[in-house]
């Protein structure tokens, strides 16, 4: 990978890229322009067998303390969106936010949560990302990837997609590269009118002050928010991290947290659940660069 074909960074940190503002540095960070240079790259990394990870808003990461010995494909420049009548297709790197938006130009309906989504289309993809009721599965037509060195399309059904995951979590056999998605028509002030609602909930209800990922966890049949609540778990504090008073389900860098801070409140939540309500609570955020053992130590839980 010729810095001329691929722009690169080598000093960055996960704190930079991840909107909890944690983790070490990263040995290289890229940027591939193109989808064919980020398939090119992703398989030259694969190739070489050296250990990357890649990188949208870094909205649902969550990074360990220590330096990253890899290589980082950013999907930052990967941004194009195509809207031809209801059907829209957005590379993985495209802001939801920016995408909202365009729909909402457009007149088309459906993606109002996605304003409220501090995620890229690739990101929000493979985790399945939503809000107040809605996830990105009810919108998605097909996903674009890379598999296995070759370029395919699934179908949102064959993408094992369920509460705040997909075949795509947790996985390097796929990569994200674009989306399709179909929407109805409607009136931008329609769409304009729904925008307002979602976002004066999310304003009521969660705690937009601080650096977070969101839900830090979740279940698929109870709300693991409200047990957390029940627990009296608010406000727990570990260094500079600590649960939100404001919304259960968030753990906030509050004080310069470290990833080690809000790593221990996630196990602390899991053990306590656990041990209070029989409830296995699963982990949303994606881990990247701990050791097995902790990765095993909260995913034997979930």
């Amino acid at each position: 990978m010729k810095k001329k074909l691929i722009p690169t960074s080598k000093n960055k940190a996960f704190s930079q890229l991840t909107t909890l503002g944690v983790g070490g540095k990263i040995k290289l960070v890229i940027y591939p322009p193109t989808i064919r240079k980020f398939a090119f790259a992703v398989k030259t990394l694969k190739s070489l067998n050296l250990q990357y990870v890649i990188l949208g808003k870094g909205s649902n990461i969550l990074a360990a303390d220590g330096d990253f010995d890899g290589v980082a494909v950013s999907t930052q420049k990967l941004n194009r969106v195509k809207i031809r009548g209801c059907n829209v297709t957005a590379y993985a790197g495209t802001s939801t936010i920016y995408l909202a938006k365009l729909l909402q130009q457009s007149g088309l309906g459906g993606g109002e949560f996605m304003a409220c989504l501090p995620a890229s289309v690739g990101g929000a993809t493979v985790c399945n990302a939503g809000c107040f009721s809605q996830d990105m599965r009810s919108v998605i037509k097909r996903v674009t990837v890379l598999y296995k060195g070759r370029i395919c399309r699934l179908n949102a059904e064959d993408c094992g997609f369920d509460k705040r995951t997909s075949i795509f979590k947790n996985s390097d056999k796929y990569a994200v590269l674009s989306v399709s998605f179909r929407f109805c028509k409607t009136t931008p002030c329609d769409i304009a009118d729904k925008i307002s609602d979602i976002k004066a909930k999310k304003f009521a209800s969660q705690p937009l002050n601080y650096r977070s990922a969101g839900c830090v966890l979740y279940h698929d049949k109870v709300a693991v928010s409200r047990l957390i609540d029940e627990a009296g778990l608010k406000g727990y504090t570990v260094g500079g991290a600590k649960i939100s008073e404001k919304h259960a389900g968030f753990v906030v860098n509050v004080d310069k947290a470290c990833s080690k801070d809000i790593y221990l409140i996630i196990r602390h939540i899991i053990q306590t659940l656990k041990f209070r309500y029989g409830v296995t609570a699963k982990v949303e955020v994606c881990l990247i660069n701990f050791t097995k053992d902790e990765q095993n130590d909260l995913f034997a839980g979930s």
